[in-house]
């Protein structure tokens, strides 16, 4: 399957820049309800483009009109720190508020609400489907949402432990961090892997990490440690300029 993107293309020419109660686990990263609040307020003004997202997406009937959903889960993703196994680095570092938006004829989809240079929060993607929300709503009470990328694998970290929220055993962060130091440490920045340039390597600045086996990161994210955006087209909606970008997403 695929998820549509649909990013927002700064006019300025600056880079691009990557309400449930937020958790315990997310207050301990620096994310409080006011930020949740405040991403999903930049979220809800997006009534319009999502419109337009659905209308451009494959399949479309016809126009709808779109609801966008109380919630605004944060996400995390691997931690580059924790791979290389730095002393108190947590597994993931938060990467994006994920808030559910629904079409009057059920298609779905999601907006990535980010933290801009000047410290407010703006709409960064949106992608098609519900997977966050959907893992999210699986969670435990107090349980942080970490997605690794690099195999599409999401997470449950609570109390000392990770645990798969589709299928596989839980572990302690221990020993996951020794799971993911096996798989991706040869390809941290400094590493032949990056040196020599292999699927782009992983560089902090560019956010750029392939698989393991030196393919593509099968992710449908565009945060977090999957190959930045290429830019395909343009959209001229409600003023500004947006930027429409397919991407594979591994089954």
């Amino acid at each position: 399957m695929s998820r549509r993107v649909l990013v927002l293309a700064v006019l300025t020419g600056a880079a691009l820049l990557m309400t449930a109660p937020v958790s315990g686990a997310a207050q301990a990263a620096g994310i409080s309800s006011a930020d949740a609040s405040a991403a999903h307020s930049a979220a809800a003004g997006f009534q319009d483009v999502l419109v337009h997202f659905f209308a451009q997406a494959p399949g479309a009937q016809g126009p709808v009109s779109v609801q966008v959903a109380p919630d605004a889960y944060p996400v995390y993703e691997l931690s580059p720190d924790f791979v290389a196994g730095k002393p108190g680095a947590a597994p993931g570092d938060f990467a994006y508020f994920a808030v559910p938006a629904r079409a009057s004829d059920g298609r779905t989809a999601t907006l990535w609400s980010v933290r801009g240079a000047d410290g407010a929060w703006q709409v960064g993607n949106i992608a098609s489907g519900d997977v966050e929300g959907q893992y999210a709503r699986q969670l435990p009470a107090g349980a942080q949402l970490l997605h690794e990328p690099q195999v599409d694998a999401w997470y449950a970290v609570r109390d000392g432990r990770v645990t798969p929220l589709s299928e596989g055993n839980a572990l302690t962060v221990a020993g996951y961090q020794r799971t993911v130091e096996a798989r991706y440490a040869d390809k941290l920045p400094g590493s032949a892997y990056a040196r020599n340039g292999e699927a782009g390597g992983y560089d902090a600045t560019s956010q750029v990490m392939p698989r393991g086996d030196g393919g593509p990161a099968p992710s449908g994210h565009d945060t977090g440690w999957v190959p930045l955006l290429i830019l395909v087209g343009v959209l001229a909606v409600s003023g500004a300029g947006y930027v429409l970008h397919l991407r594979r997403h591994a089954a």
